[in-house]
């Protein structure tokens, strides 16, 4: 698992998005792309900066992997079934996981339009509420 697999599935830990990590590292959105791709060496430099990001040293980010295999491999019992899927994981493609990482963002958004859609059509209700009140006291 090279550096960038590593920064991505921490990243997907900690529920961030890709968009987030670049606008925190101030670079651009295909920068920080080309990291967790491999695409981009990550210098010492820009590790400690990830890593701070994350809350974690960059040797954690370096280890991470190993980490989450010994954890799951000294599971026993329904966890250690859990073990097969990590190693699978370690494998996914990376264009799968950010395919899917986009397709969860998307959704987030839909669902964010949703809430303000439900949001202004309630304050809609309470205007009008608030004018036929109104109304009905003047007429009285």
């Amino acid at each position: 698992m090279h550096t960038g697999a590593k920064i991505r599935g921490i990243r997907l830990l900690k529920g961030l998005s890709q968009e987030n990590m670049a606008e925190m590292l101030d670079i651009s959105i295909l920068a920080y792309g080309n990291i967790e791709r491999g695409k981009t060496k990550v210098s010492e430099e820009r590790l400690q900066q990830i890593a701070e990001k994350f809350g974690v040293s960059p040797d954690d980010i370096l280890g991470f992997s190993d980490k989450v295999n010994n954890f799951f491999d000294q599971c026993s019992g329904p966890i250690g079934v859990l073990s097969d899927n990590v190693h699978q994981t370690n494998n996914y493609d990376a264009r799968e996981l950010q395919h899917e990482n986009e397709k969860l963002q998307l959704q987030i958004e839909k669902l964010n339009l949703e809430i303000e859609k439900i949001s202004l059509e309630k304050e809609k209700a309470e205007l009008e509420l608030k004018y036929f009140r109104e109304k009905i006291v003047s007429n009285n």
